[in-house]
């Protein structure tokens, strides 16, 4: 017969696996949307059967950590509260991916809060994006080439590419990078953006391509996020 005593130490050596278990199953889920917009509406995050969680869809900073399960697909949309069992109208997905920090791309269909939306989810972990790099991220529906520094790429739509570019200039102890953008027209490129960037070891930089839905022209949305603790 087992002990009184022994029987709490399984119980608490059983919770204590639960718990790891359960924690080792979550996710730290951010987010950002374009095209910009005032005030974005926040939407539903579906978090498991029949639950959801509120989220912010920032455009000009990344969302705060939100702490969820680990799912196999990312739904963004809305529930509603009348009915009588429980409906979810999904305004866009993407497939989740083996990371326990990730960032949700939320790319609107037009300027104002849309029931149409395209997610793509990216590794937001240090390990696979550091201080002093780049991630250009191509959401129009041309191929982009692009130059920083020393560096040529090029992104095929619904691509990404990470980069660390090396300065071109210094200046007051500061590191610089010429940057130039084009985007392919029937058979040639034609440059739309030129800028010198600063270069900074504290900080994660992330340069969205889009078509404006407005104009239809090519625009870039461009994030600094700085690293915990810089």
């Amino acid at each position: 017969m087992i002990s009184i005593h022994r029987l709490l130490k399984l119980l608490c050596g059983l919770c204590t696996c639960i718990s790891v278990h359960a924690q080792s199953d979550m996710v730290n889920l951010y987010f950002i949307s374009f095209p910009k917009v005032a005030n974005p509406e926040p939407l539903e995050l579906l978090v498991g059967e029949n639950v959801t969680m509120e989220v912010e869809l920032p455009t000009n900073q990344i969302s705060k950590a939100y702490q969820v399960p680990a799912l196999s697909n990312w739904a963004l949309g809305k529930s509603d509260p009348d009915a009588e069992k429980f409906v979810f109208q999904s305004y866009g997905k993407s497939p989740s991916i083996k990371s326990k920090s990730q960032l949700v791309l939320v790319i609107r269909s037009d300027k104002k809060d849309s029931t149409d939306l395209e997610l793509m989810t990216l590794d937001f972990s240090k390990n696979a994006f550091g201080g002093g790099e780049y991630l250009f991220m191509n959401a129009a529906k041309v191929d982009i080439g692009g130059v920083i520094g020393d560096l040529k790429f090029v992104i095929k739509p619904g691509k990404n590419t990470l980069v660390a570019p090396k300065p071109t200039k210094t200046k007051d102890g500061r590191n610089y990078s010429y940057a130039r953008f084009f985007f392919k027209n029937e058979d040639s490129a034609k440059g739309f953006f030129s800028a010198t960037w600063r270069l900074n070891e504290r900080a994660r930089s992330m340069v969205f391509f889009y078509h404006d839905p407005g104009t239809r022209q090519i625009r870039l949305h461009i994030i600094r996020s700085f690293l915990p603790g810089e």
